[in-house]
C-alpha cells in the first residue's frame, strides 16, 4: 500500500505522526504502508542532517513495518533494509555499496540515504519507519552537499520516478521473509560483502583527529569495528566516527 503526498516537511515525520494516530485508536499497523512525496520542505537525514531534492525528480519516501523484532536486534533492521536497497539499485549501477551505516554510494558519491526511527514497546519494537531519498533524476546540487551523485550522472538516463518507487517496493516485498533473527548471519555476510571501504586502509575522523585505519568489521549492534595503526580493534558508533574523502 502507498499513499502519495505532493508536498510535506517531512515524510518520515508525517507517517510516524500517522503512525500514532492509528496506535492510539487501537488500530493495527500496516506493513510494508509506504508515504511518497514530490517535495519536502523539511527532509531529515540521520542526526542533523538534512536532504536536498529537486521536486519530483526523485524518491522520496518512508515505509512501515511491523518487524516484531525485539529492541535489541533492531540492526538486523538495518542488514536487512540497507542489503535490499543495494539490490535494487544495484539492477541500474552494479557498483553500488553500502557506506557504513546506509547510505548508498557508487565509488566515492553518495547516490541515496535513509532515516530509520523505530518505536519501542517494553523490550519490542512496535513498529519501525524507514525513510529513504534516492537521487533519481537530480543533475545539479548545491555546493554544500558533499559527493552526490543521481541514476541520472551515473546512467545517462532520466527515469519515471513512480515507476521506479514500484519496483522499489516489490524488492522490498519479495525480500520482507528475509527480515528475521532467522537470517542474521546472511544478511550480515550480505551487507559486509557490499560494504564500502571494507578491509582497505583509509583516514578517519576520530574524536577531531584524522587517523588512518582499515574496515574490518561490524559487530552485533551495528557498531563500526576499525583497525587502528597499532593494529588493535576499536569499535565506533554512529557519528563517532567520521569519513574523510
Amino acid at each position: 500500500m502507498k499513499h502519495h503526498i505532493p508536498s510535506t516537511t517531512s515524510t518520515n515525520s508525517h507517517l510516524m505522526s500517522s503512525l500514532r494516530e492509528l496506535r492510539s485508536s487501537g488500530k493495527a499497523v500496516p506493513d510494508l504502508w509506504a508515504v511518497y512525496a514530490d517535495y519536502q520542505t523539511a527532509g531529515r537525514g540521520a542526526g542533523t542532517n538534512t536532504w536536498h531534492s529537486t521536486r519530483g525528480a526523485n524518491i522520496l519516501t518512508s515505509i512501515c513495518f511491523d518487524t516484531g523484532l525485539a529492541a535489541a536486534d533492531q540492526f538486523v533492521f538495518n542488514l536487512w533494509f540497507a542489503t535490499s536497497t543495494r539490490i535494487f539499485l544495484a539492477q541500474y549501477v552494479p557498483e553500488v555499496l553500502i557506506k557504513w551505516p546506509n547510505d548508498m554510494y557508487v565509488r566515492d558519491h553518495k547516490l541515496a540515504g535513509d532515516l530509520t526511527e523505530h518505536s519501542v514497546s517494553g523490550n519490542r519494537l512496535d513498529y519501525t519507519v524507514a525513510g529513504i531519498g534516492i537521487n533519481v533524476n537530480e543533475e545539479h546540487f548545491p555546493d554544500n552537499i558533499p559527493h552526490p551523485t543521481s541514476l541520472l550522472l551515473e546512467t545517462g538516463q532520466h527515469f519515471e520516478v513512480e515507476t521506479l518507487l514500484d519496483e522499489y517496493l516489490n524488492v522490498l516485498q519479495e525480500r520482507r521473509p528475509l527480515l528475521s533473527t532467522e537470517h542474521e548471519a546472511n544478511l550480515r555476510e550480505e551487507y559486509l560483502s557490499h560494504l564500502y571501504r571494507l578491509n582497505e586502509p583509509h583516514p578517519y575522523l576520530i574524536n577531531g583527529q584524522q587517523i588512518d585505519g582499515i574496515i574490518r568489521d561490524i559487530d552485533r549492534f551495528g557498531r563500526l569495528v576499525l583497525e587502528m595503526p597499532d593494529g588493535k580493534r576499536e569499535t565506533y558508533g554512529f557519528k563517532e566516527v567520521g569519513y574523510c574523502f
